[in-house]
Parts: C-alpha cells; sequence; structure tokens
C-alpha cells in the first residue's frame, strides 16, 4: 500500500488560519524584522515568501535588503537597533549570508528573547527552530505514537541533526543522529528525518518498510524542486512528506507561530 503522503501546504493553511484568528480577536500587533543581505536567489524567494505569508495574517513586517557591500560592523549596528526596537518582536538574519560574513556572529548579536529562528545559543523564549518545529507538527499529525519509536535524522550538520534528535526525545523517540554514509542504522529507522542536500539520496531499499520519512531536502534539478528522498519510497514507507509541498510550508508557519507567541511573551513581560 503507497504511503500516505503529509501534505505540508494543508496543515500550514490551517495553522496560518488559527493564527490570523488570534491576532485580530485578541487585537495583538505582532512585529517581524527580516534583515537580507545580498541577492541570492534562493534566499530571496525564502524571504518573499516569509513576508507575504506573515502580512497575510496581520504580521507587520519591516523587511531590510542590504547590499553584499555593507561591512559586518553595520550589519551588527543594524540588528542593535532592531534589538532596541519595541515594535519588532522577532529578529530574522535570511541565511546563508555572503561568505565574507560571519554567520556565528550575526546571529549572535540578535537579542535572545527575539530569536524567532531558535538559533542563538542562549535564546530564552523556549520556542524551537522553525526547520525543525515545522517537521516535527507534521509527524505528530500522522497520529502515530513516538514513544518507543527508533528515530533516526541523517544529515550533514551536527549541531541540525542533534537538535532535532533533542526534540524527538522530548516527544518520546529513541532518537539518533547519523551521517549519509551509515547505511546500517537508516535501515533501522521507524522514523527517518533526511536533510543531506542530495537529490533522490534515499531510495528504497535503503528504509525500513512502514518507516515514517521525512524529507527535509531542497534540491534543484533540471529547473525542479526535487527532495533528498526519491519518490519511489512511497512503495515502502507508510508516511512520506512530499517536495515541494511538505515541510517547507509549515516551516513558515511555524515561524509565523513563533513571531506571534514572541509579541506575547514580551508584552506580558512589559505588563508585569
Amino acid at each position: 500500500m503507497p504511503a500516505i503522503l503529509l501534505d505540508g501546504k494543508i496543515e500550514a493553511q490551517k495553522i496560518r488560519a488559527e493564527l490570523k484568528d488570534e491576532i485580530e480577536k485578541q487585537g495583538l500587533k505582532p512585529g517581524l524584522a527580516v534583515i537580507l543581505v545580498g541577492s541570492d536567489p534562493a534566499s530571496l524567494l525564502y524571504v518573499n515568501l516569509k513576508e507575504k505569508a506573515a502580512q497575510e495574517i496581520g504580521i507587520k513586517v519591516s523587511r531590510f535588503d542590504l547590499p553584499t557591500k555593507i561591512t559586518e560592523t553595520e550589519l551588527m549596528e543594524k540588528i542593535r537597533i532592531l534589538n532596541a526596537d519595541p515594535a519588532v518582536n522577532g529578529i530574522l538574519v535570511q541565511l546563508p549570508l555572503p561568505e565574507q560574513f560571519n554567520h556565528n556572529a550575526a546571529i549572535n548579536a540578535i537579542d535572545p528573547a527575539k530569536d524567532v529562528d531558535g538559533f542563538h545559543p542562549k535564546n530564552m523564549t523556549g520556542l524551537l527552530s522553525p526547520g525543525i518545529n515545522g517537521p516535527l507538527e507534521l509527524i505528530k499529525r500522522t497520529g502515530v505514537e513516538l514513544t518507543g519509536k527508533h528515530a533516526v535524522v541523517v544529515g550533514n550538520s551536527a549541531v541540525f541533526t542533534q537538535s532535532f534528535c533533542d526534540a524527538l526525545r522530548i516527544a518520546g523517540a529513541h532518537a539518533e543522529p547519523t551521517y549519509p554514509e551509515n547505511a546500517e542504522l537508516i535501515k533501522k529507522a521507524d522514523l527517518l528525518v533526511v536533510a543531506v542536500g542530495r537529490p533522490a539520496f534515499i531510495k528504497p531499499e535503503m528504509i525500513k518498510p512502514g518507516a515514517i520519512v521525512v524529507d527535509i531536502g531542497t534540491n534543484k534539478v533540471l529547473s525542479k524542486t526535487v527532495g533528498d528522498v526519491s519518490p519511489e519510497v512511497a512503495e515502502v514507507a507508510s508516511f512520506l512528506t512530499p517536495v515541494p509541498g511538505g515541510v517547507g510550508p509549515m516551516t513558515v508557519a511555524m515561524l509565523l507561530k513563533n513571531v506571534v507567541e514572541l509579541y506575547k511573551q514580551q508584552n506580558l513581560e512589559r505588563r508585569t
């Protein structure tokens, strides 16, 4: 029986509708500042999508498209100004930055209380990164009990795979991070999360029959967006996230949810 496709568009629309309703009924005025340095086409596309989605539900977006020629000092000063602006509840620096910039320094410069992406090492918001929470929410919406399940997160970034495993452990799963070469461990996964940046890397014979497979990859092949998981995996898996239309829309929806939550946290602090 073919896998059930986890449609992120439908689930994201539900979340966005709930957030829009909450903003309107409670008179919330959440603000998001987005910084884009340079003109990378993929980054420009992502920022446009985030801006449009935020505005549609009532989040005020302050967008700053900065030229590549700015200095790191100038970037830090822009972040400092936004940190001090009470109308800005969340700050997002679109990654990757041009190679001459220190990515970690830019993230660390954001006020931890306005860290909408959940990347700051001293994050104090209690919010998960949308890149983790979006896929995680899709997994939860399968209705499958994660307690006791063997989850494997395969990727090239140790920080990402470990962070995702931490979130899965909180949800009850036994989770292990690994690299793409560990075929033996990948084959054992009841839940497989893939973020390797290789088109159709995961083949049907590489996964455990009946596994839940979450594809976080986005790759361009002949101008077409494809994932890290071969579509044929649907013949073996029980659930599969499509690319496009799987985790991408959910990641944006969770970003918006984080902005609203930051607004509530900060305004509660002001009232108390």
